[in-house]
């Protein structure tokens, strides 16, 4: 597997949607500051404070979702305030997570040549969300004959786009660095239990060869050393990715209460639509309407559906792991003091270091609720308690998912 290849593809991905400011160098193995990084998010900031000003210029399209819906354009302007923030937060989490992914890519051992059936995966889990975009898109721009909207209608809508883009770029780069994560725990318990089977059958061997005298099971030093290697390898990687953990988590998680807010949108004027909103609109645009409503519930379902499929096999590959080292220290008569020590070493470190599970219950900071509450209208207050509520109740399915 090239692990390089993965992280260089991931990163170009990044950058494109604004994420990282960062380019992968293939020679060191590390995420450096680019220039021509920082100049496109510097771009992709103009463009949409462009489209974020036009939320407070006279639109006709803003005033008929006024006038036909006021819980809807307060849900709308909720979700303009909401991914300012997030906005300027994604660049933040990017450059504050750069140290722990630099120190997970040093985990990784050197890169192959051939592609694999691990590698395939990973460049699924980066594209699958933007191809099933890039799907209903191309069904939206035939339907509407493959004309360009009002550039206001647009820029409004871009407003409202852009943040959940840049934003969702911690949940690929984590789906990524999970996986590769994952790769590598694959690797080290497969290496580990050849050392383990050699050694027990080099004992095995010692015993069956010695009859008049019952001699203690012996280790060459090249087997123990190697096994002691594996197992600072194993910490190692524990202990990055768990820092590495650490730095994603509130990106995730604010990321969730944005889906949240945006999925409560989509399935209200969902509702509102088939009640009486299809009367006003033709067949053509009908259709409009119901593929980019599906669009918003089928990309947020894809990213997630990522997630828990990189957290469920890096789970199962724990508790593969366990199970393996379970049953070599069942062996214990078989084992010399020292291999033992190793195996349990290794147990320790896979039951009490490996943690991959998001806070069961998100502990409240100020400055959480700085992130998350908005400051528009006169219904200020009412619209911040509504949004703490569904962003508990988000993290809250969310952790418990997860």
């Amino acid at each position: 597997m090239n692990y390089s290849r993965v992280l260089r593809a991931t990163n170009i991905l990044l950058i494109l949607t604004g994420y990282q400011l960062h380019w992968f160098d293939r020679k060191t193995r590390r995420f450096e500051v680019s220039l021509i990084a920082v100049v496109n998010v510097f771009v992709l900031g103009c463009l949409y404070a462009a489209c974020f000003a036009q939320h407070f210029r006279p639109s006709s399209i803003l005033k008929v979702l006024h006038d036909v819906s006021p819980f809807l354009y307060g849900l709308t302007r909720l979700q303009l305030m909401l991914g300012l923030k997030v906005f300027a937060y994604a660049i933040y989490s990017s450059v504050r997570a750069v140290v722990g992914v630099n120190s997970l890519v040093e985990s990784f051992p050197a890169d192959g040549r051939a592609l694999s059936k691990a590698e395939s995966v990973a460049y699924g889990l980066l594209g699958s969300t933007l191809s099933v975009l890039f799907g209903f898109s191309v069904f939206i721009a035939y339907k509407m004959d493959f004309k360009l909207p009002l550039l206001q209608e647009a820029m409004i809508g871009m407003a409202l786009f852009l943040p959940h883009l840049a934003l969702a770029g911690s949940v690929r780069l984590y789906c990524i660095l999970a996986w590769l994560s994952c790769v590598r725990l694959k690797q080290l318990k497969r290496e580990a239990e050849e050392e383990f089977s050699t050694n027990l059958k080099r004992d095995e061997a010692d015993t069956a060869s010695t009859s008049f005298s019952i001699s203690q099971p012996s280790v060459s030093p090249s087997n123990s050393d190697t096994l002691e290697l594996k197992r600072r390898q194993l910490e190692l990687l524990t202990n990055r990715f768990n820092f590495f953990f650490r730095d994603m988590q509130s990106s995730l998680i604010f990321l969730c209460i944005l889906n949240a807010n945006c999925l409560l949108c989509g399935a209200y004027s969902y509702v509102n639509y088939t009640n009486s909103w299809h009367l006003l609109f033709e067949e053509r645009k009908q259709r409009i309407f119901y593929a980019a409503n599906a669009s918003i519930y089928a990309c947020i379902g894809c990213d997630y559906i990522c997630l828990l499929l990189v957290q469920v096999m890096m789970e199962k590959e724990r508790l593969g792991f366990l199970q393996k080292l379970e049953l070599i220290l069942a062996q214990r008569s078989s084992l010399p003091a020292s291999i033992h020590s190793l195996a349990k070493g290794m147990k320790e470190i896979l039951l009490n270091t490996f943690q991959t599970k998001f806070f069961s219950l998100w502990p409240f900071k100020v400055t959480h609720f700085v992130v998350v509450s908005p400051h528009s209208g006169k219904n200020n207050l009412y619209y911040s308690f509504k949004l703490e509520f569904h962003s508990l109740f988000s993290c809250f399915c969310f952790s418990v998912l997860l």
